[in-house]
């Protein structure tokens, strides 16, 4: 039976990550938040909550990302404890449609929460509070695309089946993306993927480039071919970004085509 990790196991994953972030990730913000802040942590239960905002817009350097990917596979093999950190950008931050936290979230932020590295991006933030069921869907799978990248490591190395689940999980997301994004602006279901690839580019211009999408909707009607590049290491990890690249593209598009809320997306 594997030992509970301590207090110390704890701290010295926080101490670890923090010192690595700091000597090679200057201009990224780290937070903590939840139980680890409050007093009220079960070490050895508890998650260390937490969040790293990169001091980039919408389309986030992947380079960054699988840097920090490493740094925390590093500090978890030094200390093994169950964490859930989430990775933002300023951009989407300073919008608030495809942020996840909502508006009593980001007013607790920047009342309570410890910065442990970094420039305070925390006071950016713009909580919005989701009408549509789209948006928040929306906003969850940036969410999840992205910590599918920050935690590819250390799955690869721990978990090789749930960083593989990870990869179809985000292609899948990925696929489904464009059809959240034309309901946000059009009362209409639109049943087929590649229907909704075109009907998106319609909307958002042909200037946005949909060849990773194009990529993924191909590979997923190929099932044998798809699992075949999953179990390889390195051409999943390729899937893995390319995947959160498209979402982040489609985001970015979205913003620059409808800059303010509309009554659809939103409770006013």
């Amino acid at each position: 039976m594997r030992k509970l990790p301590t207090r110390e196991n704890y701290e010295g994953f926080l101490e670890e990550f923090t010192r690595r972030l700091s000597v090679n990730h200057l201009d990224s913000c780290f937070f903590l938040y939840g139980s680890i802040t409050d007093g009220n942590c079960d070490y050895g239960r508890s998650d260390v909550d937490g969040c790293i905002i990169l001091d980039s817009g919408v389309v986030t350097p992947k380079d960054k990302i699988l840097s920090i990917a490493e740094i925390l596979a590093e500090a978890l093999k030094k200390n093994r404890v169950k964490t859930q950190l989430n990775l933002t950008d300023r951009q989407t931050n300073k919008d608030g449609r495809f942020f996840s936290y909502t508006t009593d979230y980001t007013d607790w932020f920047k009342d309570c929460v410890d910065i442990l590295w970094g420039p305070n991006y925390i006071s950016e933030m713009k909580g919005l509070d989701f009408k549509s069921g789209c948006l928040s869907s929306a906003a969850f799978n940036l969410r999840k695309a992205r910590r599918s990248v920050l935690k590819y490591l250390d799955n690869l190395t721990t978990n090789p089946e749930e960083f593989r689940k990870s990869v179809i999980d985000s292609l899948e997301l990925l696929a489904k993306f464009p059809k959240k994004l034309i309901w946000l602006q059009e009362p209409k279901v639109i049943a087929s993927r590649y229907k909704a690839k075109k009907r998106l580019s319609e909307m958002l211009g042909t200037d946005l480039d949909l060849s990773i999408l194009d990529e993924v909707n191909t590979l997923l009607g190929r099932p044998r071919e798809l699992y075949k590049q999953v179990e390889d290491g390195d051409k999943a990890l390729d899937l893995l970004v390319k995947s959160l690249e498209g979402l982040e593209l489609m985001v970015q598009a979205y913003l620059k085509q409808f800059p303010e809320p509309s009554e659809r997306e939103l409770k006013f």
